[in-house]
């Protein structure tokens, strides 16, 4: 029998060429969440109904590429730049190569070889920072905001006290998806969270959450450590459901407005 491995993005296009196959979602749809083309992703449906899953991997997986150069020619490669060309750029040395030694390659070639010896370091390009408004989801369903509030939601009645109110928000469209109260926002009240949300709704492409210590580790060390993840990461990582780190409250704009609209609700309603 055999075995097919998957990536966790191919099985992720599969379940949206299967939605595309049972007309959940159209031609266009798919393709704007498989980030491909409206004639690519239907040469993909072809090959999914005729061979099923099988027809997402690679007809080369597990072969030799034909662009790898021979290991003996990289050695020589290797050698002769460390004897002669250490201190030379990329591009130099591919052409003192190919004119003294007649090994032709093309220098992005002998920069890959080079930068995996050590004995060439690029340059790091500064990132400029620049945050722009962004556009909301195509579909409903396809990312959920969620978040967590603290309040005397309940007013206080038989002694509650400050609860919170775990609440997630379809970014497409504004629906309230689910939203219930817990006493805190810990590991096991998300869980109990997400259990329910994902019996009655089935699984969402991704979650937009914020960077409070259930959902993102924020010590040092764990930064440093990008293995390091919190239970929430790795549940959602074997979920095959992304979750995305929001860098300021107004990045979860629908959630946020949400916790303000019924906390104006609550106040109006004491007043009167």
């Amino acid at each position: 029998m055999d075995y097919i491995t998957m990536s966790a993005k191919e099985i992720k296009r599969y379940d949206i060429i299967t939605k595309l196959i049972n007309k959940e979602l159209n031609g266009s749809a798919a393709a704007q969440l498989l980030g491909l083309s409206v004639r690519h992703t239907k040469r993909i449906k072809v090959r999914v109904k005729k061979k099923g899953i099988a027809g997402l991997a690679h007809a080369s997986r597990g072969k030799p590429s034909n662009r790898k150069i021979p290991d003996e020619e990289k050695q020589k490669i290797i050698k002769l730049i460390r004897r002669h060309y250490a201190d030379f750029k990329p591009g130099f040395a591919a052409e003192k190569l190919s004119e003294k030694h007649h090994i032709v390659r093309d220098p992005k070639t002998i920069r890959q070889i080079m930068i995996d010896e050590g004995s060439w370091k690029p340059k790091q390009k500064k990132k400029n920072i620049h945050r722009s408004w962004r556009q909301r989801k195509a579909n409903f369903g396809e990312m959920i905001q969620f978040d967590g509030s603290y309040e005397h939601w309940l007013e206080d009645r038989n002694g509650t006290g400050e609860i919170c109110l775990l609440a997630g928000i379809d970014d497409a469209t504004s629906i309230v998806t689910k939203a219930k109260f817990y006493t805190d926002e810990g590991v096991f009240p998300v869980f109990g969270f997400w259990r329910e949300y994902l019996a009655a709704n089935g699984k969402p492409y991704s979650i937009y959450v914020d960077k409070f210590s259930t959902y993102k580790m924020n010590q040092k060390t764990a930064i440093e450590n990008h293995d390091t993840k919190t239970q929430f990461e790795r549940a959602m990582s074997e979920l095959n459901i992304e979750p995305i780190t929001a860098h300021s409250s107004q990045a979860k704009g629908r959630v946020e407005r949400l916790f303000m609209v019924v906390g104006f609700v609550k106040t109006v309603k004491m007043e009167k």
